[in-house]
């Protein structure tokens, strides 16, 4: 279990980044004796020393160094974790996974999921392509929470987003257009 705490990390990133105890200790609001105290606790805890003292500077050393990048890390890990619990808190999920049928557009469903993202940074958004039917398969097996489908299954509900119109094409020497040609399907039925 740790013996050193988030905020005697931060001290140590206050006195790195504001370039002295004594400017650390205004940008926390605290007094010089208690940032210097939170940053002496650190060294004490882990037997290094942090920072020479040269002149009226602090300056770390190679071992302090590490420490504050590896604090930064820390503090930063830390903030995410608060993020994401508050987002669980008000409702997000902490994964979404969603299966979206390769025709619907795909510029349409990137813009949406970055701005999901925006909305829900600690959310992880699983993406899945479907091809012919497996976002119905994928829903009805309940692999998924949200699915982009051109058909909406039985049981189901579900919203339009949009119309898609498609076109079927094929080689001039496609067998269907000899059957075309040959007046034995019509257009209507390739097109529809």
């Amino acid at each position: 279990m740790p013996h050193i705490t988030l905020e005697q990390w931060r001290s140590l990133i206050a006195v790195v980044d504001a370039g002295g105890y004594a400017q650390a200790a205004v940008s926390l609001h605290k007094s010089q004796s208690a940032v210097t105290y939170a940053v002496q606790k650190i060294e004490s805890q882990l037997g290094v020393n942090a920072f020479d003292i040269q002149g009226r500077k602090a300056v770390l050393t190679p071992t302090g160094q590490m420490l504050y990048r590896r604090a930064l890390a820390l503090l930063d890990e830390a903030n995410k974790l608060e993020r994401a619990a508050h987002a669980l808190s008000a409702g997000w999920e902490a994964e979404i996974t969603v299966v979206a049928e390769v025709l619907f557009p795909s510029r349409l469903l990137l813009a949406c999921l970055e701005r999901f993202g925006q909305e829900s940074p600690g959310t992880r958004l699983e993406l899945v392509e479907s091809v012919l039917g497996g976002t119905a398969d994928a829903l009805l097996q309940q692999q998924v929470d949200i699915v982009i489908s051109p058909q909406l299954p039985v049981g189901f509900m579900g919203d339009l987003l949009m119309r898609i119109r498609l076109r079927a094409v094929a080689h001039c020497d496609h067998p269907l257009h000899h059957l075309v040609n040959r007046g034995e399907i019509n257009d209507w039925e390739i097109m529809g």
